[in-house]
């Protein structure tokens, strides 16, 4: 809280001493995560970005750049897990192959606060081109992990009294992805970097951004023993006042 109210006295402050500018911004982001657990597929999906921009300029090249931002980061995914398993009646053993498959898809959804420093490459009366460097903090407004999960068995020695080879997969299982099994935390830190062109037009400036955000923090509490970081590449237009 106490970098948004250093934020918040910033531009209060600055409106009696430099021009400001504040405005909307929105677009499309899509989610690059990394993980420690092997993925078998994983499909970025676009989902929306939109929020209140402010810029403070600092120099003739040089501004702050802040605000507050809502992302949701959509992706479909396909993940598999085997381990041996084996079930004993009486003196017989039969050992086999246990196949786990989560066909889902994830949502997340984030309130972020980042602070930007902003250089222009260029700038010329009508037209700024410029880069954009800094971090951001975020909070996990909600998310939503939601599929199917299959359940198969493979090298069942039974399997040749019904005509079938002891190598075929059986399936035993199948039902919704269990929710518990993943959990998250709701603070998230990254790094971002990026750029973009403000167009002069009315009273205001028209921007065009690309930025990319890579997570510092694992954002996942469960399975303690993997990692999962936040990412995304952004694409957003907006209007500054």
């Amino acid at each position: 809280m106490r970098i948004v109210r250093l934020i918040v006295l910033g531009l209060v402050y600055g409106q009696g001493q430099r021009s400001w500018s504040i405005g909307p911004q929105i677009g499309l982001n899509l989610p690059a995560y990394r993980s420690s657990e092997k993925v078998q597929k994983a499909a970025a999906l676009p989902g929306f970005t939109g929020g209140v921009a402010f810029r403070y300029p600092i120099k003739s090249r040089w501004a702050l750049v802040s605000g507050f931002t809502f992302n949701q980061r959509n992706s479909a995914y396909l993940v598999q897990e085997s381990y041996p398993g084996d079930t004993t009646v009486g003196s017989f053993r039969d050992e086999y192959t246990v196949h786990v498959t989560n066909d889902g898809r994830l949502e997340l959804a984030h309130l972020e606060l980042p602070v930007l420093v902003e250089y222009a490459i260029k700038h010329i009366d009508q037209m700024r081109t410029y880069l954009l460097m800094g971090m951001h903090v975020g909070y996990m407004l909600f998310y939503k992990n939601y599929g199917t999960t299959q359940v198969a068995l493979e090298g069942l020695d039974f399997l040749p009294l019904f005509g079938f080879s002891p190598q075929t997969r059986v399936i035993i299982a199948q039902g919704p992805i269990d929710k518990a099994r993943v959990g998250f935390r709701r603070g998230d830190v990254g790094v971002w970097i990026g750029g973009g062109n403000a167009y002069a037009m009315g009273r205001g400036k028209m921007t065009f951004e690309v930025r990319a955000f890579t997570g510092l923090t694992n954002i996942f509490s469960r399975p303690p023993d993997t990692r999962f970081y936040n990412g995304s590449v952004l694409f957003l237009t907006g209007y500054l006042f």
